[in-house]
């Protein structure tokens, strides 16, 4: 059984981010840097592709430029806004992720739980039954070959008994035998 909750699919409304560079007219001297708002449908669009190698370059970007000679709290600036920048779109993403797991998780407990023509019973009012009551596969399978076990071993004791019952027949057969061999022997006239 497969479950499948996806997100509607929506058009993002948004303008693309911009980055305001060194080479470009700004402010300040550092990179400014605006965060497109996520559309709804973010894991089946190209918007986290596009974050994703964004903050990678960026990342490239600041890196080689660690041994540049640049303001130093410039470039703590840029390694800070990328950082919110980055931990935004993580946060958003889990966020998203969680929501449609569990969307997911209540549909199939729905399904699993589901009796055809009741309402699902709530956890709460379910019986408690200590852990040494329940019965797995494993114990089934345990008590039904314990169970051909003991009734195998009764009837080999069974046929053993029979057996021992039959020898003892027959060895009593045989000593009466001998018997009556031995008082006709002893009746006949010695030569």
């Amino acid at each position: 059984m497969a479950i499948i909750v996806s997100e509607p699919i929506q058009t993002p409304t948004q303008p693309p981010p911009t980055a305001i560079t060194n080479d470009q007219p700004s402010t300040s001297s550092s990179t400014i840097q605006t965060l497109q708002q996520p559309p709804t449908n973010m894991l089946k669009s190209e918007f986290l592709d596009a974050e994703l190698l964004a903050i990678t370059a960026e990342v490239q970007r600041l890196v080689e430029l660690r041994r540049s000679p640049t303001l130093q709290l410039t470039y703590q600036e840029q390694w800070q806004i990328l950082q919110t920048r980055a931990s935004k779109l993580l946060s958003t993403l889990s966020q998203k992720c969680i929501k449609i797991h569990n969307a997911a998780s209540m549909h199939y407990a729905s399904l699993v739980h589901f009796v055809e023509g009741q309402d699902p019973l709530p956890i709460a009012n379910t019986p408690y039954f200590p852990e040494s009551e329940y019965l797995t596969r494993e114990a089934r399978i345990f008590k039904l070959l314990r169970q051909t076990i003991l009734k195998q071993q009764e009837d080999a004791k069974a046929r053993e008994d029979h057996l021992l019952q039959k020898q003892l027949e027959l060895e009593a057969a045989l000593k009466m035998k001998e018997d009556l061999i031995a008082q006709l022997m002893n009746q006949q006239p010695k030569p």
